[in-house]
């Protein structure tokens, strides 16, 4: 059933009482650490904190809301399980993992495990899912962050998900409308165009998003991205972002699509957004085209003073601004908030005891199911390791110095099983071409690839690193196993020289283990691809 923001008295009387600060205050949210480093006093409807420890997080997220007149929306990215964003909770694969288990009652579980570990600190909204299709394998955005490419299988994981957070106590949010994931432009840096048609978009994305709303998400998070398809181009040729366009965010996404929950921006100061029109431009007219919640402004005093400014100038309204403002109380009084703090109680009281070991057993079991022998043809794996047998295990990987516990562990994983073990870190062709010829080595394991990143820009193996696929080295005789430990899509831009890889979509504690064991036929590894082909 479709979420609805039911507007209250309350929640009207409440929007009419506040002035022009307060109700900008109430329709913005910043983040946690730029309040702080800015020594802002004010309040704000909602307020994002970055990864932190858990006690941290617990004692700044209770001095925040206790500090609120207004109950605030507490926001974080539980993209996939609470770990990457909580430091001390259960980590977990990226998304894509999740999705190659198949399994939507783990799904769901992995969605229930996020929602009460972050509840329990008092998060209630989180940006999430992603359900972006991974079209090209080039975005830098999406990639395995998404539940892939096939549009019912990532409603069916996706779905799943959301509910696991929504039903228990967790607001969902869509991303990114209308569909990132069919470029290789970042929208951090440049608006990305949405290359499809209105019955293409309508049969993908448009698909995903639609199902999704009427399965009952509460939040929806456009892209800086635009859809030419549905939207018509400025003075200069170019197609708006989503953020700012009436067109798909109120006739699409609000009439056409039926949509009646909270709609948030991505975070304004992208350059999808800032690079198409002035920044605070950009704000008011996210605003007054559709958006309930900025997401990162830049709350200081010139940013008040330039929304006065188009306050003034009529980009921005007063009747905008209550609007959206009763929209997000409302929710708040739908969600129980003012209840909950009327009553004094925090929302860990109300959460039944988390069974971290439980979380745990869950977060390592997706990481086992979700490994996957993207491409064998060779049929090295299982791949036989004694004592005596001779491994060279190879780090090609951009910025490779970040991931030194990565490796780490898999050499010592390797060490088990041989004690002829070397690692090379970026060692450049012409060493792997002799290394791979003259038989020192009895298997060759590469670990490859680069790990996403916001700003990004490309997410292929690139620079001087990727060098080290020149030289031949891959097709002397030596058996190789590529590892993709982050871009799930490795094999198809070596489609000829990569003869067997396995992607691990993401890397946390047990996953070298589980990776080890896969590979010398401990246990069963995955080999169908449902999240992508």
């Amino acid at each position: 059933m479709k979420y609805r923001i039911q507007l209250t008295a309350r929640a009207q009387k409440l929007a009419d009482s506040l002035d022009f600060q307060g109700l900008l205050n109430q329709v913005v949210c910043p983040a946690y650490a730029r309040i702080q480093q800015e020594q802002r006093k004010e309040e704000f409807g909602a307020i994002f904190f970055h990864p932190m420890e858990v006690a941290e997080l617990r004692t700044v997220i209770d001095r925040f809301k206790n500090a609120s007149a207004i109950p605030p929306l507490i926001v974080s990215d539980l993209e996939s399980g609470p770990g990457n964003m909580i430091q001390g909770t259960a980590r977990f694969p990226y998304m894509m993992g999740l999705s190659q288990c198949n399994s939507p009652e783990l799904a769901y579980e992995t969605g229930k495990i996020a929602a009460e570990e972050a509840g329990e600190i008092g998060y209630n909204w989180t940006f999430s899912p992603v359900v972006d299709l991974a079209a090209d394998p080039d975005s830098p955005v999406v990639s395995m962050r998404s539940p892939g490419k096939d549009p019912e299988h990532v409603i069916k994981m996706a779905g799943a998900y959301l509910h696991g957070l929504q039903d228990h106590g967790m607001m969902a949010t869509i991303k990114h409308f209308p569909g990132d994931g069919h470029s290789s432009l970042d929208h951090h840096l440049t608006t990305p165009v949405n290359p499809l048609g209105k019955e293409e978009w309508r049969q993908g994305p448009g698909r995903v998003f639609q199902a999704l709303i009427d399965d009952g998400a509460m939040a929806v998070m456009p892209g800086h991205i635009s859809l030419p398809a549905f939207d018509v181009p400025d003075e200069n040729g170019l197609y708006p972002p989503a953020t700012v366009s009436k067109r798909l965010l109120i006739d699409l996404l609000r009439k056409e699509m039926g949509f009646e929950g909270l709609v948030v921006s991505d975070a304004i100061e992208m350059g999808g957004a800032v690079g198409y029109l002035n920044y605070y431009d950009a704000c008011a007219e996210a605003l007054e085209n559709g958006c309930d919640v900025l997401l990162f402004p830049r709350v200081n005093d010139r940013f008040y003073a330039e929304m006065e400014k188009r306050l003034q100038s009529g980009m921005l309204t007063l009747e905008t601004l209550r609007d959206r403002a009763c929209r997000i109380l409302s929710l708040k009084e739908q969600m129980g908030l003012f209840e909950e703090q009327a009553s004094g109680l925090k929302l860990k009281l109300q959460t039944p005891s988390i069974d971290k070991e439980h979380n745990l057993r869950i977060a390592n079991h997706v990481a086992r199911e979700s490994i996957t022998l993207v491409r064998d043809r060779k049929s090295l794996i299982p791949f036989a390791m004694r004592p005596e047998t001779r491994v060279l295990h190879v780090v090609i990987m951009n910025n490779y110095d970040r991931y030194e516990d990565l490796y780490d562990r898999l050499k010592g994983e390797l060490l088990k099983h041989t004690a002829n073990v070397e690692q090379w870190l970026d060692p450049g062709p012409d060493r792997l071409f002799e290394a791979a010829t003259n038989g020192q080595f009895d298997l060759i394991l590469c670990s490859i690839g680069s790990r996403l990143s916001y700003g990004l820009n490309v997410v292929r193996l690139h620079d001087e690193v990727a060098r080290n696929m020149m030289g031949g080295w891959t097709k002397m005789g030596t058996p190789i196993i590529f590892i993709s430990h982050y871009h799930p899509f490795v094999h198809k831009e070596y489609e000829a020289s990569i003869d067997t890889i396995i992607n691990t979509y993401g890397d946390i504690e047990c996953t070298a283990e589980y990776l080890v064991d896969a590979i010398t036929g401990q246990h069963a590894i995955r080999r169908e691809l449902y999240a992508h082909d």
